[in-house]
């Protein structure tokens, strides 16, 4: 049987993560952290085996901006897509996260069936430019 990829869902609040892993968790291992620092522990310590990372925004401690800087400070952000799962549709909010390169932002609520392709697209191509290099 295939290993399945994991997807890092990073949010303070268990409902949100909940749907996620409910939306993915058939075809992937859903690993979950629920605040900033937790999700730098376990990309700390296991980046190379995590395919995406749905990662929110607005939470206490550490937001999901801290995740990006830390991210971008490993030179992570290049091989390991993020998306932006937020509440918060603001234009400071969604410039301030592509500045960082993140591969895609959703806004909540969002539809199922959509970021389901949306994150598989990303997680192909990211798996895609990871085999055959930079040049896509």
């Amino acid at each position: 049987m295939k290993k399945k990829n994991k997807i890092l869902v990073v949010d303070d609040k268990g409902i949100n993560r909940y749907m996620l892993g409910g939306i993915f968790g058939e075809e992937y291992e859903i690993v979950e952290a629920s605040g900033g620092q937790m999700a730098i522990d376990i990309i700390a310590a296991d980046a190379k085996s995590l395919a995406v990372v749905l990662l929110d925004i607005i939470m206490p401690v550490v937001n999901g901006f801290g995740v990006l800087e830390y991210m971008k400070k490993k030179g992570l952000l290049d091989r390991l897509p993020v998306v932006i799962v937020t509440d918060d549709d603001s234009e400071e909010t969604s410039d301030r996260a592509f500045e960082y390169k993140v591969a895609d932002l959703v806004v909540k609520p969002f539809e199922p069936r959509i970021i389901r392709r949306r994150v598989q697209n990303i997680i192909e191509l990211y798996a895609y430019r990871e085999k055959y290099g930079k040049q896509i």
